[in-house]
């Protein structure tokens, strides 16, 4: 029996893994320490569970750790929870390591994952290896592109933490420059490199006055020692075994201040249908349309300019995840949300498609993010960009949306600037969900290709449970 049908055998997933992946955590599982260094959209948060999971069934690692930008917490712990234990039928016990000092005192470590940012890895160091004291356990660091370098803190704390213990690193740009390299082998294969010191006599051939590296040496060598104990998937080697265009969704929280702003309009909304009127498909729209802009434009419904939406903070992540060249599409439904990201995103040379540009600004947005190699991000409104807009295609494979229209066309026209003639890799569309807000109940209908009339028809009730993400 192979690693991949061992873990199959005990637990029960969403879906299968592609042959690729299936090869992944067959060859992963014989280390104890291993670094995913594969593209995104192929599958490294489901090829690292079937990994982790096999050490568990195997090697008796009772409790992983599993650290992560704060942001992604939320996504890791629905895809955790979608695994079910087919002896028992009960899901894996995950436990979300966040809050106040207060509240995480009270949260119990005793989990089959745990999940913390690596801020609180660093502020809790002391409670964890007090936990973890005496079992056997291990480390996962997603977008471990957090731990490259070696003087920062997190380093440190991840490198104490897997001293004797299993670990996984998983990072779709596991290289920036080569200096990156020592860290990543530092903690997967820690022999390679007595220390920093051989590593720059082996690697670093010239440096200027100011001891910046100007000239690197033996990078066949290094490259041949990233390749210890990893494996690094790209998207274009693999795409036949790819559909064309992969939807995932990647759930967040808002700021708790946040998320009261919303309850609080959201009931204010909701008390005129209280008196048991007809909820009609328009009246629906309006609502959800009201209560989404909510998400996006804090700053403004707050009446507050230095609110700013955790969207943001996801849009930093998925940049971070596609790498420092790569160009990203962001879409978000309304004008005053495309007015407001098209000022927050000036650091990508963000451009953008939406009802208030003219035409001619249109074009140049689009010329733009094709040609200049500064213009990472643009963004469209589906209504002003679902139809007609050519040449992304060639450029990009990588979609965030941030806010959905409330009806099917649209949304599948704009993942179709992506998904069409000419396009050579794989298009990965994002769908950045709010949790426990109306994004919840409006994404699961678009991606079910489901008339929102009829997600509508059981009354208030159900309305209430919509807008409040059920």
């Amino acid at each position: 029996m192979t690693p991949y049908e061992a873990v199959r055998e005990e637990f029960d997933f969403p879906f299968e893994l592609y042959p690729f992946q299936v090869e992944s955590v067959n060859e992963s599982t014989e280390y104890t320490r291993y670094g995913f260094y594969h593209d995104p959209g192929t599958g490294k948060t489901a090829t690292s569970t079937h990994y982790a999971l096999h050490h568990s069934l195997t090697q008796g690692v009772r409790h992983w750790v599993l650290t992560m930008p704060p942001i992604l917490v939320p996504q890791w712990a629905r895809w955790l929870r979608s695994i079910k234990r087919k002896r028992t039928g009960k899901p894996l016990n995950v436990v979300e390591y966040a809050g106040t000092p207060q509240q995480r005192a009270k949260l119990s470590l005793d989990a089959d994952f745990i999940l913390m940012s690596y801020g609180l890895l660093k502020n809790d160091f002391d409670r964890l290896r007090t936990f973890l004291d005496g079992k056997t356990y291990g480390v996962i660091c997603d977008e471990a592109h957090a731990v490259k370098n070696i003087t920062s803190q997190t380093f440190k704390a991840v490198r104490e933490m897997v001293t004797g213990h299993h670990l996984a690193l998983l990072t779709g740009t596991p290289l920036t420059k080569p200096i990156d390299a020592y860290a990543y082998i530092k903690l997967l294969a820690p022999i390679v490199y007595r220390n920093m010191h051989q590593f720059e006599q082996l690697h670093i051939k010239q440096k200027d006055e100011y001891g910046t590296v100007i000239e690197w040496d033996n990078l066949d060598l290094l490259a041949d020692n990233m390749k210890i104990c990893s494996s690094r998937i790209l998207r274009r080697e693999v795409q036949s075994q790819l559909p064309p265009i992969t939807f995932t969704t990647q759930v967040y929280d808002l700021a708790p201040a946040h998320h009261k702003l919303y309850e609080r309009i959201a009931q204010e909304r909701l008390v005129e249908f209280e008196d048991g009127r007809e909820i009609d498909a328009m009246s629906t729209q309006a609502l959800y349309s009201a209560l989404q802009q909510i998400i996006i434009n804090w700053a403004h419904f707050d009446d507050d300019e230095s609110r700013e939406p955790a969207a943001l903070e996801l849009i930093d992540e998925v940049f971070n995840e596609i790498g420092s060249e790569a160009k990203l599409v962001v879409v978000a439904n309304f004008i005053r949300s495309n007015s407001y990201l098209l000022k927050k995103l000036q650091k990508y040379g963000a451009v953008a498609v939406y009802g208030e540009v003219s035409s001619k600004g249109k074009q140049e947005a689009i010329r733009r993010f094709i040609e200049d190699s500064d213009c990472r991000c643009i963004l469209l409104q589906p209504q002003s960009a679902g139809f007609g807009v050519d040449g992304l295609q060639h450029v990009c494979s990588d979609m965030l949306v941030l806010e959905a229209p409330t009806v099917a066309p649209p949304f599948y026209q704009v993942a179709a600037r992506l998904d069409r003639d000419g396009q050579k890799n794989p298009v990965n569309c994002r769908i950045g969900v709010a949790n426990k807000t109306v994004q919840v109940r409006m994404f699961k209908n678009l991606l079910e290709n489901d008339a929102m009339v009829n997600s509508i028809q059981g009354g208030y009730k159900d309305l209430k449970e919509a807008i409040y993400g059920g």
